[in-house]
């Protein structure tokens, strides 16, 4: 049976709005860039071509004659470039002298793409893709990192800083160097602008106001600020703009799930779209054939959905057999309810269950489909993933609980759900495992600690073990999302410092720590220290893998790579209230583990 599509990821729609590109990402690991097309009857896929070997930090760009480019960076981080034509020839453009950001092309003659690249000289220069050589034509150059950008038919209009405000500015490759950048018309005015959209000459901008952030739109004359949309206890992100420039989609996103919003932006109309519980992409296309953007929900991978432009619903393929549902449920936390994304059987009853920790921390779980969690219930796993304080999706307040106090207000809420778990399932259910990943695996071996009798087991998926220690060692992003976040503040309580070099001796439970070799983001020495210190501690049930050939995202629910069976075999082993020996979950030591 051909293995089926897990993932859609490095989407991005044509100029046009008629095709789309991605690269899909199947069951037994195998990677493939697709090709979609708007047809009067709905998103039909033209092209799909297997590549191969590892693709780290893929970029697309979808041409409007159906071509197609691919951006993936290779070991030492090389960034190279390939051009797909329709019938799946493959061209290699050749290696880029800088990382570059791609984005669609403009409306000139042999535009493929727009490139952006950020040097060491803290200047971003803007470059032309072209169809010959030179491929890579630099346009112009600007102090600062930019940030959103839009083509207005033959000019760019994107963010940079100037004079310290981020302003919308308008770049014209057919004039003289001198006068090819100007401030986008209408957009002189003392206020934060980010540009975000842009159809029929207009460009749609988040403004910051006294009030918080508003939408406007910049045209010919002026800037106008919109009333909407803002519905209730949910944020908006702007997907597209209809082929008038007069309308917008736009995801309505209310904690775990997301849902279609059309607004007129002229009337101030907003309507709601009947929408499946699952999350939109971030990205649209809206043309004259409909709206079709990209949806993802617990038994759908990633799929293209359509609005045909007289209809009111969205269309969407059917989801997959086989699929285990998910459900969302409030439950305790230390200052109130949390949403958790729920999945398996039911946690009340006897099946075993793993606490799920997300990454971040500024992320939360969703509704998506997660190939994760179909494993973890698989193999008959009750999973609960909190949206505990500090995820993203319910409020400034809920989000920024966690600023100056790392491992604070989360651990709390992680703590009391787990007592809450054990206290519903009763004294004889055994103990829940704990999961996470990068913070969360962070996150989760402090729950162990917190509570060391507390768990039947801990895996750990790229973990650090303390915020000064990743600080040291890390990249500039990694420690910019630190400073940004106010990871270094200490939490003061019976604990003490967030340190789990000085808390391993705590640690009692079964631990399984897994990280990538080539991880950038968080240095696999914070692992190594860890399953030493743990050692040392004297933890007998330390298993420890190392695989030479990932990232930070060392673990993939992929059936041709070992740790899926060996961390779900992990999860599932019988907790030792129930008779079982703790050890059986021991491994060989670290020595003869690291180099699996």
């Amino acid at each position: 049976m051909r293995p089926r599509t897990l993932h859609r990821v490095s989407r991005a729609f044509s100029p046009n709005g008629l095709r789309a590109v991605c690269v899909a990402h199947d069951e037994a690991g195998t990677r493939h860039l697709e090709t979609w097309e708007l047809t009067d009857a709905g998103p039909r896929r033209r092209l799909r071509i297997t590549l191969d070997g590892e693709l780290p930090l893929t970029q697309c760009v979808a041409l409007d004659d159906g071509r197609a480019l691919l951006s993936w960076h290779e070991p030492g981080g090389v960034q190279r470039i390939d051009l797909f034509d329709r019938t799946g020839g493959r061209r290699p453009l050749g290696p880029c002298p800088t990382p570059l950001r791609l984005l669609p092309g403009l409306d000139l003659p042999g535009w493929m793409a727009t490139a952006i690249a950020y040097g060491a000289d803290d200047h971003s220069t803007v470059f032309r893709v072209g169809n010959h050589e030179p491929w890579l034509t630099p346009i112009t150059r600007l102090p600062g990192r930019l940030g959103g950008a839009a083509a207005i038919g033959a000019c760019l209009a994107v963010t940079a800083v100037v004079d310290g405000r981020p302003t919308p500015l308008r770049i014209d490759p057919a004039v003289p160097e001198r006068d090819r950048v100007t401030r986008l018309a209408g957009a002189d005015f003392r206020t934060d602008a980010h540009v975000l959209l842009s159809r029929a000459g207009r460009v749609l901008l988040a403004v910051n106001t006294d009030a918080g952030l508003r939408l406007g739109v910049a045209s010919d004359m002026a800037v106008r600020l919109l009333d909407g949309p803002q519905p209730a206890d949910s944020t908006v992100t702007p997907l597209a703009l209809d082929p008038t420039g007069s309308r917008l989609a736009a995801a309505v996103n209310r904690g775990a799930r997301s849902e279609l919003a059309l607004y007129d932006m002229e009337s101030g109309a907003l309507r709601q779209v009947a929408t499946p519980p699952g999350v939109l992409g971030p990205e649209a296309a809206w043309t004259d054939r409909g709206l079709w953007l990209p949806f993802s929900g617990p038994t759908r991978p990633t799929v293209f959905g359509w609005m045909g432009p007289r209809e009111s619903e969205l269309w969407w393929e059917e989801a997959q057999s086989g699929r285990h549902p998910a459900r969302l449920e409030r439950l305790p936390g230390a200052a109130g309810p949390v949403e958790a994304v729920v999945y398996g059987p039911d946690w009340r009853g006897g099946a075993p269950v793993v606490i799920a920790l997300h990454g971040g921390p500024d992320r939360h779980w969703t509704l998506g489909f997660d190939a994760l969690f179909q494993l973890f219930a698989d193999a008959g796993l009750a999973v609960i993933a909190p949206n505990q304080r500090g995820s993203t999706g319910y409020g400034r307040e809920h989000a920024d609980a966690i600023r100056g106090a790392w491992g604070g207000p989360d651990l709390a809420d992680i703590r009391a759900l787990r007592a809450y778990v054990d206290k519903t399932r009763g004294p004889g259910a055994p103990r829940p495992a704990v999961y996470g990943s990068s913070y969360g695996a962070f996150l989760a071996l402090l729950a162990t600690a917190a509570d060391p009798d507390g768990w039947s087991g801990c895996v750990a998926v790229a973990p650090f073990s303390s915020v000064s220690s990743l600080y040291a060692d890390a990249n500039p992003p990694t420690r910019n999302l630190i400073d940004r976040l106010a990871g270094h503040g200490d939490v003061d309580d019976a604990l003490g410092p967030r340190d789990l070099l000085r808390l391993a001796e705590r640690i009692r439970t079964r631990v399984f720590l897994l990280h990538g070799r080539l991880d950038e983001t968080i240095p696999v020495s914070q692992s190594r220290a860890l399953a030493h210190r743990l050692i040392d501690a004297g933890h007998g049930h330390v298993t420890y893998r190392e695989p030479a050939d990932r990232g930070h995202a060392a673990f993939t629910a992929l059936a041709n790579t070992p740790q899926p069976r060996e961390i779900t075999d992990f999860l599932s082993l019988p907790d030792a209230r129930r008779g079982a020996s703790e050890g059986q979950g021991h491994r060989p030591p670290l020595a003869a583990a690291a180099h699996h």
